[in-house]
C-alpha cells in the first residue's frame, strides 16, 4: 500500500517501532503487566514440577539444570519470542563505577536490615530450627571441591536465572502498566513469595525485602548484571560464612536481635548508596543515557 513501508504498518520515512503483520504487538516494545505475571506463573508451576523430577533423578545437578531450564531460559524466550526489545526488557546495560558501587552499598545496608526482618517476623512466625541446621549442614563445605560446587549451585547460577526472570520480564512489564515504586514493590513481594513454602514462610520479609532493593537497583541503573552481581555476592556470602566455623552461627541465627550498632550502620550504608545510585529514569521506555553501556561496551 501506498505510503507504508514493506516491513509493517509503520508510514514510510518515520522512524519508531513497527508493528509486524499478524503480530498484535509492537516490536521492540515491552512486556505487559498481564502477560509478565502469567509468565511467572507459568515458570514457578513447571519449576515446582520439573525441578522436582530433575532433583529426583540427578540430585544436586537436578537444581542447577532446573534453575537454567525453568527459570531463566523462559524468561529469554519469552522476550525474544514475543518480539519485546532484549536490551530495555532484560536491563542489558553495564553499570557505571559510581552505580555500581552504589549497589554494592546497598547490599551491604540491606543483608543486616534483612536480619532485622527475619527476627521480627520470627516473633510471630516460629523458626524452624531443624530445618535450619539441615540447611546450614548442606551449605557446609568441608573441602575446597565441596565449596566450588556450592558457590555454582547456590550462587552463580540462581544469581543468573532469578535475576533474568524476576528483574527482567516481570520488573519491565510491571513498569509498563504500574507506578514506578508500586512495580519494584509488587516484584519484590512476588520474589518472596517465590522463595516460601510451608517450611520456608519465615523467609519471606526478608528475602521480599532484598528483592525489592534489587528491583530498584535495576530500575535506577538500568543494569541487570549489576543486580546478579549483587545476588551472587549475597548469596555467596552465605556459603562462605556457612563453611567458616566460627561465622556458622550467623547463617542458622534468625531468632537472634541484630545489634543496634549494626543496625545504625546498615541505615547508613543504604542510604549513601541509594544517594550514590541516584534516581530512576521516568519510566522504561528510556533510551540508555550517558554513561549506561549496552552490554559488551565498557561503562566510561
Amino acid at each position: 500500500m501506498k505510503g507504508t513501508s514493506e516491513e509493517g504498518t509503520t508510514p514510510a520515512g518515520e522512524s519508531g517501532p513497527r508493528v509486524g503483520p499478524g503480530r498484535g504487538r509492537t516490536e521492540g516494545s515491552l512486556p505487559s503487566p498481564g502477560g509478565a505475571l502469567l509468565l511467572v506463573f507459568g515458570v514457578a508451576f513447571f519449576f515446582l514440577i520439573g525441578g522436582g523430577l530433575l532433583y529426583a533423578l540427578l540430585g544436586e545437578g537436578g537444581l542447577v539444570l532446573g534453575h537454567l531450564l525453568f527459570l531463566g531460559l523462559p524468561a529469554v524466550l519469552y522476550v525474544l519470542l514475543r518480539g519485546h526489545d532484549p536490551v530495555r526488557s532484560l536491563a542489558l546495560r553495564l553499570p557505571t563505577r559510581r552505580k555500581a558501587l552504589g549497589g554494592v552499598l546497598i547490599l551491604a545496608g540491606g543483608v543486616p536490615l534483612a536480619w532485622f526482618l527475619a527476627w521480627l517476623q520470627s516473633l510471630v512466625v516460629p523458626v524452624p530450627v531443624d530445618y535450619l541446621e539441615a540447611m546450614v549442614e548442606i551449605l557446609t563445605a568441608d573441602s575446597v571441591s565441596r565449596y566450588l560446587w556450592l558457590m555454582v549451585m547456590v550462587a552463580i547460577v540462581p544469581a543468573i536465572s532469578e535475576e533474568l526472570l524476576f528483574r527482567g520480564p516481570l520488573l519491565s512489564g510491571l513498569r509498563n502498566g504500574l507506578p514506578l515504586v508500586v512495580a519494584v514493590v509488587v516484584s519484590g513481594l512476588i520474589f518472596g513469595l517465590f522463595h516460601t513454602s510451608p517450611q520456608t514462610g519465615f523467609r519471606i520479609l526478608p528475602t521480599a525485602w532484598l528483592g525489592i532493593l534489587l528491583a530498584w537497583v535495576v530500575v535506577a541503573s538500568g543494569s541487570l548484571p549489576l543486580a546478579v552481581l549483587l545476588h551472587f555476592l549475597n548469596n555467596g556470602a552465605i556459603i562462605t560464612l556457612a563453611a567458616i566455623p566460627r561465622t556458622r552461627e550467623m547463617v542458622s541465627g534468625a531468632e537472634a536481635s541484630p545489634d543496634p550498632l549494626l543496625l545504625l550502620a546498615a541505615v547508613v550504608l543504604l542510604v549513601v548508596g541509594l544517594r550514590l545510585l541516584g534516581r530512576p529514569p521516568a519510566g522504561p521506555r528510556h533510551a540508555p543515557g550517558a554513561g549506561d553501556g549496552v552490554v559488551g561496551e565498557s561503562p566510561p
